[in-house]
C-alpha cells in the first residue's frame, strides 16, 4: 500500500530522516562530551588543580613549584599529582627547521594519568633532575610524519632548541594530553630558584592530580586550605620579603583548588549541547506533527475504504494497528536513514570545532546513541501514529459510507486535530526563529564592535628564540634589529613592530602592580592588569592611538631610566581629576622588590581577546628594549595580499638564523574572526535547526490546505456557480491558512518571551524582547506561510464550476 503512494512514502520518511538524525547526531556530541569517561583509567578520580586569588578577581590561575611540592607531599586525598606547562620547540637537524608545541611534564604526569608508551617508555623519576632532563617522548603522529615511524629512532638524539634531546618514547595514537595540538613532551626538573619560597604568586604552570580511592574534592580543597594556612605562618614567622607574600596571600584570598579533570577538559560547552539538544528535539516534536498531519491527511482520504473494511467485520483496534503499523515501518527507515544524516551532521560539527576533539574527546556513534536513536524511532512512530489512530475510533462507518459520495473533509476530530497540529508547528518553528533571530542580531552588533585598534592589512608571525642560543637580552638583540631591519625593508610592508603577548591569541599575561603614592593596605589586593612587552612601532603599525605624552623611542634602552605606557583604563582610574604622566608604577619583582618605571604615554583601550568582553581590566606596556622577551610577535602592517609576504618572511628567519621557524602566521582579521567562533557555532546550528523547522511548518499548513483544498472543490464549484469570483476563492484559502498561521505565530512568540531567558547570556547589546528580531520574525514567517498557502488559493481559483459539480 505504501508503494502505491511513494511520494507520501518518501515525504514521511525523509522527514523522519531529518528529526531523527539532529538528534543523534546533538546526543553523540552530548555522549562524547559530556557522558563518556575522559580516556584515562579511572578517569573519575581525575582533577584538575589550580591557584585561586578572588580578591583579586582571579577565581582560576595556575600554579608554582613549591606549590606543587607542598601538595603533593602534604595533600593526604592526592594518590598521584603532576606539574607541566606549554613550551615551544624548534626542531633543527630534520629538514627545514620546524616549530613543535610542547609540554614540559614531571615524570608523574604519566603515572597520574597511568597510561604506558607504546614504543620505548615513558620519564623515569632521575629524569627529572637538573642535568638528566633532556629527554622527550613523541606523538604517534609526530613520529609518523616527522620521523617516518622509524622504531629505531628510540634512543637517538634530535636537536631541539639548539640542545640535544634523547627520544625515549612513542605514545599511543589515541592518547593526547592535555590536548591534540600537543606533539611532544620533555621532562621537566626543579631548579633550586623555582623550588624556593620567592616564587611564590608568579603561577606559570598548571597540574593535575588523581584522588586516593574514597578522597573527595571538598576533601582535597579543604586540604589545600590547611597547607596554605601553614604556610602563611611559617612566611610570617621568617619577616623579611617572606613577610611581603604573606601579605599577599591574605590580601588576595589566596587558595588552592581542584575541580573534576572532565568538567575543565570540556569547558564552557555543556549549557550550549543541552541548549541544542533541546532545540533538535523541538525539530524532531514539528516533525513528528508535520508527519501525523500526513497520515491524518492520508487516513481521511481512505475514509471510505477503512468505512468499508469495518463494515466487513474489521474492529477499529485492527483498523488502528494498521496505521501504528505503517507509521513504525516508515519510522524504522527514518531512523535508519537518519543515521547517515547523524554521520554527516558530526561532519559539520566537527568543521565546527564544536566536538572537542582538540581536547582529545571522541565522538562517534557507537551503541549507546543507537540506543537513543531506536528509541526516537519508536517514540516517534507512536507520536506520529497515535492522532491518526485515535481519528479512527471517532469515525462512524455508517456515516461514512452514507456521506463518502459527496466527498467531505472528514471527522470533526480529524479537522480540528490537523489544525492543532499546524498550529504547534509554527509555534514551534517561531521559537526557534526568535532565539535564531536574537543570535544572528547579536552577532551583527558584535562585530561592528571596534577591538581599539585598526586590524586590516595586519600580518602576525610568532618567533620563538631558545635560551641556550639566546641566553640574555644582549644575546637576542642583534636578531630583534636585524629582524625588525629586514622585514621593514620589504616590499609593501609600511611598519612592523614586536609585542610579547599577542592580542586576541588568548595569551593573557597579567601581573599585579602597585601605583606611588596609592599603597594597598595588608587586606587589600594589588590591582592586577594585563602586561604586555612591545616595541616603539607596535602602536603605530595597529594604529592604537597615543591619547597623552609620547611612545617609546630606540634610546629608551636597558641604559636609560625605566619607562611604562598605560592605557586609557588605567589612567582613569588612578588619576581621574591629573595627568598620568610623570606618575610610576611597579610590579613586584621575583624577590618582593618593586621595580618601578615612570609613565610616559596614555594610549587608548583595546580589546584582548573578544570583541565582546567588557573592559574592565587595564593594560600597561613595558618597553621590548629595556624588558625583552624570547619568545614574541611580530605584527607587519602591509599593503600586499597577507599571503605574499609569508614566503619572504620565512627567507629572513633563514638568513639571520638558519635553525629558527616561524610559526602560528594569521593575519588580525583572522585572529579575531577565530575569536567569534564560539559565538557562531551555536548561531549557524540555531540557522540550521530554524530553517528546517520553518520549512516543515510551511510544508505542513501547505499539505492541510491542499488537502482541503481538493476535499472541497464541490463546495467551491458551488461557490463560483452562484457568482464567487477567483479572488473570493483565494482569500478564502488564505484566509484559512493565514488564520492559523496567526494562532501559531501568536502562541509562539509568547512561548519565545519566556524561553528566550535562557539565551540572556549569549546575546550582546540587545535584550531577549528586541522588537527588531520580533517583527523580522514575524514578517519570516508571514511570508513562508503566504507562500506555503499561495498554490492551494491559486489551484482553488482555477477550478472549472462545471467540472466540480458534476464529480460531486
Amino acid at each position: 500500500m505504501l508503494a502505491a503512494r511513494p511520494g507520501f512514502a518518501l515525504a514521511v520518511v525523509l522527514t523522519f530522516a531529518l528529526g531523527i538524525g539532529a538528534n543523534s547526531a546533538i546526543f553523540s556530541l552530548i555522549n562524547g562530551l559530556l557522558l563518556k569517561p575522559l580516556p584515562y583509567a579511572d578517569s573519575v578520580q581525575l582533577v584538575y588543580i589550580y591557584n585561586s586569588y578572588p580578591k583579586m578577581n582571579q577565581e582560576t590561575s595556575g600554579m608554582t613549584v613549591p606549590d606543587y611540592i607542598d601538595r603533593r607531599d602534604q595533600a593526604d586525598a592526592l594518590a598521584d599529582s603532576a606539574l607541566y606547562y606549554d613550551r615551544s620547540f624548534n626542531l633543527a637537524g630534520e629538514g627545514a627547521p620546524r616549530h613543535l608545541t610542547g609540554i614540559v611534564a614531571t615524570p608523574s604526569l604519566f603515572t597520574t594519568l597511568k597510561v604506558n608508551a607504546a614504543l620505548g617508555r615513558t620519564f623515569s623519576a632521575d629524569e627529572a633532575e637538573i642535568g638528566h632532563d633532556h629527554v622527550v617522548i613523541l606523538t604517534d603522529s609526530l613520529w609518523k610524519n616527522q620521523f617516518a615511524a622509524d622504531a629505531t629512532i628510540i634512543g637517538r638524539d634530535v636537536r631541539l632548541n639548539g640542545d640535544s634531546y634523547r627520544v625515549i618514547g612513542v605514545m599511543p595514537s589515541d592518547f593526547s594530553f592535555p590536548n591534540r595540538d600537543v606533539q611532544l613532551w620533555a621532562a621537566f626538573a626543579f631548579t633550586p630558584m623555582q623550588k624556593s619560597d620567592a616564587m611564590r604568586g608568579f603561577d606559570f604552570a598548571r597540574s593535575i592530580g588523581r584522588l586516593k580511592p574514597g578522597a573527595s574534592i571538598a576533601q582535597l580543597d579543604a586540604q589545600f586550605d590547611a597547607i596554605a594556612h601553614r604556610n602563611a605562618v611559617r612566611l610570617a614567622g621568617t619577616g623579611g620579603d617572606t613577610r611581603s607574600y604573606d601579605r599577599f596571600m591574605e590580601s588576595s584570598g589566596f587558595a588552592g583548588r581542584s575541580k573534576s579533570l572532565h568538567d575543565r577538559q570540556t569547558g564552557d560547552v555543556k549549557p550550549l549541547l543541552w541548549t541544542l539538544q533541546a532545540v533538535a528535539f523541538a525539530v524532531l516534536l514539528i516533525a513528528c506533527a508535520n508527519i501525523a498531519n500526513l497520515m491524518l491527511l492520508r487516513v481521511s482520504s481512505r475514509r471510505r475504504e477503512l468505512a468499508l473494511r469495518s463494515a466487513l467485520g474489521a474492529g477499529r483496534a485492527r483498523i488502528a494497528q494498521q496505521v501504528l503499523m505503517e507509521s513504525l515501518l516508515l519510522a524504522l527507515l527514518g531512523g535508519a536513514l537518519g543515521i547517515v544524516v547523524a554521520e554527516g551532521g558530526l561532519h559539520l560539527v566537527h568543521t565546527l570545532d564544536l566536538d572537542g576533539a582538540a581536547r582529545g574527546f571522541r565522538v562517534d556513534i557507537g551503541g549507546v546513541v543507537l540506543a537513543i536513536t531506536a528509541i526516537l524511532t519508536l517514540a516517534s512512530a507512536l507520536l506520529s501514529g497515535l492522532l491518526p489512530a485515535l481519528s479512527l475510533t471517532r469515525t462512524r462507518p455508517s456515516e461514512v459510507l452514507k456521506d463518502g459520495a459527496r466527498g467531505g473533509v472528514g471527522s470533526r476530530f480529524a479537522r480540528t486535530t490537523r489544525d492543532g497540529l499546524v498550529i504547534a508547528q509554527i509555534a514551534l518553528a517561531a521559537v526557534l526563529l526568535v532565539g535564531t533571530g536574537l543570535l544572528i542580531h547579536s552577532f551583527a552588533l558584535m562585530q561592528r564592535q571596534s577591538p581599539g585598534f585598526q586590524s586590516n592589512h595586519v600580518l602576525s608571525a610568532s618567533v620563538h628564540l631558545p635560551p641556550n642560543r639566546y641566553k640574555n637580552s644582549a644575546a637576542a638583540a642583534p636578531f630583534h634589529e636585524r629582524l625588525l631591519a629586514d622585514v621593514r625593508a620589504l616590499p609593501g610592508v609600511t611598519s612592523a613592530g614586536i609585542v610579547g603577548s599577542m592580542l586576541f591569541a588568548n595569551d593573557d599575561s597579567s601581573a599585579a602592580y602597585y601605583v606611588e603614592g596609592r599603597d594597598v593596605s595588608d587586606a587589600q589586593p594589588a590591582p592586577l592588569g594585563y602586561l604586555q612587552t612591545v616595541d616603539e612601532d607596535f602602536f603605530k603599525t595597529l594604529q592604537i592611538p597615543l591619547l597623552q605624552g609620547r611612545g617609546f623611542r630606540a634610546s629608551d634602552d636597558a641604559n636609560s631610566e625605566k619607562v611604562v605606557i598605560v592605557d586609557e583604563l588605567l589612567a582613569q582610574k588612578y588619576f581621574p581629576q591629573e595627568s598620568a604622566l610623570g606618575k610610576r608604577i611597579a610590579m613586584r619583582g621575583v624577590s618582593n622588590e618593586r621595580v618601578w618605571q615612570t609613565i610616559i604615554g596614555v594610549v587608548g583601550t583595546v580589546k584582548r581577546n573578544k570583541l565582546d568582553e567588557d573592559t574592565t581590566t587595564e593594560t600597561f606596556y613595558e618597553n621590548f628594549r629595556q624588558n625583552p622577551t624570547r619568545l614574541f610577535t611580530l605584527v607587519m602592517k602591509t599593503e600586499l595580499p597577507a599571503a605574499e609576504l609569508i614566503g619572504p618572511l620565512h627567507t629572513i628567519l633563514q638568513k639571520i638564523d638558519p635553525e629558527q621557524p616561524v610559526f602560528d602566521i594569521k593575519t588580525m582579521d583572522e585572529r579575531i574572526g577565530a575569536s567569534l567562533d564560539d559565538r557562531r557555532t551555536p548561531m549557524l546550528l540555531m540557522i540550521l535547526f530554524a530553517g528546517c523547522a520553518l520549512l516543515l511548518a510551511a510544508v505542513g499548513i501547505h499539505g492541510v490546505l491542499a488537502f482541503s483544498v481538493a476535499q472541497r472543490s464541490g463546495e467551491i464549484g458551488v461557490r463560483m456557480s452562484l457568482g464567487a469570483q477567483q479572488r473570493d476563492i483565494t482569500q478564502l484559502v488564505l484566509a484559512y491558512g493565514g488564520r492559523l498561521a496567526g494562532i501559531g505565530l501568536l502562541a509562539g512568540l509568547s512561548i519565545a518571551s519566556l524561553l528566550a531567558q535562557s539565551l540572556r547570556t549569549q546575546l550582546f547589546g540587545i535584550d531577549v524582547t528586541d522588537p527588531l528580531t520580533l517583527v523580522a520574525v514575524i514578517a519570516v514567517t508571514i511570508i513562508a506561510t503566504l507562500l506555503a498557502c499561495w498554490l492551494p488559493a491559486r489551484r482553488a481559483a482555477r477550478i472549472a464550476p462545471m467540472e466540480a459539480l458534476r464529480h460531486e
